[in-house]
């Protein structure tokens, strides 16, 4: 299989799974929306933004290294996938404990401190399934993780239109859910069992401390990556805002989540892409500085390509969605929504850039710029949201986005140049 049509098989795959799962997660987001109040999904928003802030505590970017360590021997795969099976095991239960040490210190409403204890089943869940994908990704076998999320995300559906239309608490809602993530690991374990011959689990700390050690750099990028994308939904839900405003946090959360919904929903395709893009720009790597530039390059030409065209079309049908029976309360999210699909083309690029200089080896300096645009983010939105509502978040969102990638290129600038002498 030659790499064009190894990249363009496994993104289509992608596509066609994304096709699956983002009508799932499109008509769940409809179902809440539709069946509660802007307040309760405003609490749906918090708690699975908060939730999403620790997701990412227990990829912390293994996946990366196993991917680059095992390569394509099977069985070294097999050898490293029971070690990382064990250590992400280990790592969600701590994980689920530090949330819920960190909940009992903030102001979150009781319903959605509850919500939160309930979904934190997910990290777990996301945990298993995150393992899976690790061999998947080794082998370039999107297709396989497609089928288990594809199950996980028909169970979704099924339970969340159950849940929402014979219950009216957000927490079944969230149950559903979990138990969708459950299906979806279920499946993912029985291909991975089926590919390497049986499943395993091994406590090997001597391995566990060299691979977060390796991965360390690309786990905290992904720790301020995440942080970046969710803490808006946070402060806008506890900020005490300006009486002049007229809001109030569930309120707010609810409008600006349903917005970066949809902007999220829209801005997986260069993650799909950089999947399959960064194993092939380690082997453009092996062949010389000037293959990786060229594919650079020409990846680059096609994510900005869509990104603009992602934004044109955006911000065309955007009032129209809000006009969907049962989203008309929420019309107040145009501007939002429209504000956020300005970034379109940062988001498309970044993905690259990142990547990109993880494979020039500049994970290090990478860290430093993220770990900079979370503290920025955070600042702007503590200063900026109390007094100009939630769409400060929006403008704060993609100015740290800007930052990213302004600092990015005067990485890989350098990283090229170096090369080059």
């Amino acid at each position: 299989m030659g790499i064009p049509f190894k990249l363009a098989y496994n993104t289509a795959v992608q596509l066609i799974g994304k096709a699956v799962t983002a009508t799932s997660t499109l008509l769940i987001t409809y179902l809440v929306a539709k069946n509660f109040s802007i307040e309760g999904y405003g609490s749906y928003t918090a708690i699975f933004s908060y939730i999403a802030l620790f997701y990412v505590l227990t990829d912390f970017g293994l996946n990366a290294v196993f991917v680059r360590e095992a390569g394509s021997d099977s069985e070294k795969q097999k050898e490293n996938f029971k070690d990382l099976l064990g250590l992400r095991l280990v790592t969600s239960i701590i994980v689920v404990f530090v949330a819920t040490a960190i909940l009992a210190f903030t102001g979150h409403p009781a319903l959605v401190k509850l919500g939160i204890i309930i979904a934190l089943g997910l990290v777990v869940a996301q945990s298993f399934a995150t393992t899976a994908l690790a061999l998947f990704q080794a082998r370039i076998r999107y297709d396989q993780a497609v089928i288990a999320d594809s199950f996980g995300a028909v169970a979704n559906l099924i339970l969340v239109y159950l849940a929402a239309s014979n219950f009216k608490s957000i927490l079944f809602v969230i149950a559903a859910l979990v138990l969708g993530g459950v299906v979806r690991v279920l499946v993912a374990f029985y291909i991975v069992r089926f590919q390497l011959g049986g499943l395993a689990v091994s406590f090997n700390t001597s391995f566990w401390r060299r691979l977060l050690i390796t991965a360390l750099p690309i786990g905290l990028i992904a720790i301020f990556s995440q942080f970046n994308a969710q803490i808006d939904k946070q402060i806008v839900l506890l900020a005490n805002y300006k009486p002049a405003l007229n809001l109030n946090g569930e309120t707010a959360v609810g409008v600006y989540g349903l917005a970066y919904k949809i902007f999220e929903l829209a801005i997986v395709l260069p993650a799909f892409i950089m999947n399959v893009g960064y194993p092939i720009m380690v082997q453009k790597k092996e062949e010389g500085i000037v293959a990786l530039f060229n594919f650079a390059k020409k990846l680059a030409l096609a994510l900005l390509v869509l990104g603009f065209f992602g934004l044109i079309l955006g911000w065309l049908i955007t009032p129209f969605i809000f006009k969907i029976p049962g989203l008309e309360k929420f019309s107040e999210g145009v501007s939002t929504t429209r504000i956020l699909l300005i970034g379109f083309p940062l988001f498309f690029i970044t993905p690259l850039t990142l990547w990109l200089a993880v494979t020039l080896s500049k994970a290090r300096e990478m860290m430093f710029i993220y770990g900079f645009a979370a503290l920025l983010n955070l600042s702007a939105n503590l200063v900026f949201v109390p007094s100009f509502g939630y769409n400060a978040a929006a403008v704060v969102t993609i100015f740290s986005e800007l930052v990213i990638f302004v600092l990015s290129l005067a990485v890989l600038y350098v990283a090229f140049r170096g090369k080059e002498t």
